[in-house]
């Protein structure tokens, strides 16, 4: 979720958005996470689980953020680095014995799926991610058989009968 200087983002870039995470950017009230200057540069909402907030609760009562959530100690004003990100992501995926490829960026695509499949609109799904271009999103949708079982189903509905 990151601070883009283009329009089009890397898969190095992917946790750049969580990264950047500042403190005044949680609404706990409503469960809602801004995301400033993201793809396309633009600022958008993001709803989090309970889960989520009750974590990020727990990392604040132990580090006391001020600014930058994910600082790089002891550096309090320094997000840390997308390489450590990854690094971390790497060595707990070793320590539990998972051997499928990808990083960070596939996070986001299983993110993605399983709003899908919990059958979240691909309206709400091209906004939460940042995508301009709902064909952007669209790509998600081969992932998810059941989801383009249902599109199917209604476009036989919206056919009508010929006679």
């Amino acid at each position: 979720m990151s601070l883009c200087l283009t329009s089009r983002r890397t898969k190095s870039d992917a946790n750049s958005e969580v990264l950047a995470l500042r403190v005044k950017n949680i609404d706990g009230e409503n469960r809602l996470l801004k995301v400033e200057q993201g793809k396309g540069k633009k600022d958008r909402l993001v709803p989090m689980p309970e889960a989520m907030l009750h974590q990020l609760r727990c990392c604040w009562s132990v580090y006391h953020p001020e600014d930058i959530f994910f600082y790089s100690s002891p550096h309090l004003d320094r997000q840390v680095h997308p390489s450590s990100v990854t690094k971390v992501l790497k060595k707990t995926k070793q320590s539990l014995g998972i051997t499928k490829h990808g990083g960070c960026h596939s996070l986001r695509h299983a993110y993605a799926t399983h709003q899908l499949e919990a059958g979240l609109p691909l309206h709400l799904l091209q906004r939460w991610l940042g995508h301009t271009d709902i064909r952007t999103t669209m790509r998600y949708i081969h992932w998810v058989p059941s989801y383009q079982n249902g599109q199917s189903r209604l476009i036989d509905l919206l056919g009508g009968s010929h006679g």
